[in-house]
């Protein structure tokens, strides 16, 4: 088989088995322009139990014009979408439990937080009203235009490897971005650049828990390449150079099985 993203597990080809097969576009799926024939499949590897994606199309435009206008239609349904969601109350809401979740694991305020792929601004919304000194980062500057305009946001809108804010950061957090990517750890090791010596990441992706409920939940949309076992989760994070604090599975609001965890920046020797 040919996997889409790239094994960060370490692990043989060997013990991958085929868990799902998609012949055909789910009819809840996003219309995305994709050439060639639709097949896609997962595939999870039998000793850290961690789930890759294979595709035999290519995903990796599906985040240009594609996914905003798909999801929201233009600026005004960002802005719809963001009343709805920020609106929702806190039994409701993942981005109000997580932003109350965050804010209670520290002591001290008026911390510094840089949000990777900080998309509509949500999160960045509630740690703000938290007192939080908040920025993102956002390659979409649609989202970063939008964040700035009707929130006085600060986003940058550039790719992560273009800022320069080293060890700016008491903390910096990846709401659901590390499945999107095809080497997360890389992609891991460039934000830790942030992070001040001892400083914090907060980290959420799929739990790999989701595969009880079928090959057609939300964790196994087209656009995931990865779902995360806690063994698998905190490998990468040991191995990008962070120290596991906790990691713990929880059952969101929205209905996602979702692994997070605190990691502390180890201090290089």
């Amino acid at each position: 088989m040919k996997l889409t993203p790239k094994i960060i597990c370490k692990h043989k080809k060997k013990y991958l088995k085929k868990i799902f097969e998609y012949n055909k576009r789910p009819s809840y799926e996003k219309k995305f322009s994709i050439k060639g024939k639709y097949f896609r499949s997962f595939y999870q590897c039998e000793i850290c139990k961690h789930i890759y994606a294979s595709h035999s199309f290519n995903i990796f435009n599906l985040y240009s014009k594609q996914y905003l206008e798909l999801t929201y239609k233009n600026i005004e349904g960002i802005h719809d979408r963001f009343k709805s969601v920020t609106n929702l109350p806190k039994n409701k809401s993942d981005n109000k439990n997580r932003a109350e979740r965050v804010n209670n694991f520290f002591k001290k305020r008026n911390l510094k937080l840089l949000d990777i792929g900080s998309g509509i601004g949500v999160f960045l919304f509630e740690m703000k009203k938290r007192k939080w000194n908040v920025s993102g980062i956002e390659m979409d500057k649609r989202y970063a235009n939008y964040c700035k305009k009707f929130h006085k946001l600060k986003i940058y809108p550039k790719k992560i490897s273009e800022l320069k804010n080293y060890k700016e950061f008491d903390l910096i957090s990846l709401n659901k971005v590390l499945e999107h990517v095809k080497d997360p750890g890389k992609l891991l090791k460039i934000s830790k650049k942030f992070l001040k010596n001892n400083g914090i990441a907060y980290i959420e992706v799929p739990d790999i828990k989701a595969k009880s409920g079928g090959k057609h939940r939300q964790e196994f949309c087209v656009d995931h390449l990865h779902l995360f076992s806690k063994y698998s989760l905190n490998n990468l994070a040991n191995f990008c150079g962070f120290e596991t604090l906790s990691i713990q599975r929880l059952n969101e609001p929205s209905g996602k099985f979702t692994l997070l965890g605190f990691f502390k920046k180890k201090e290089a020797i």
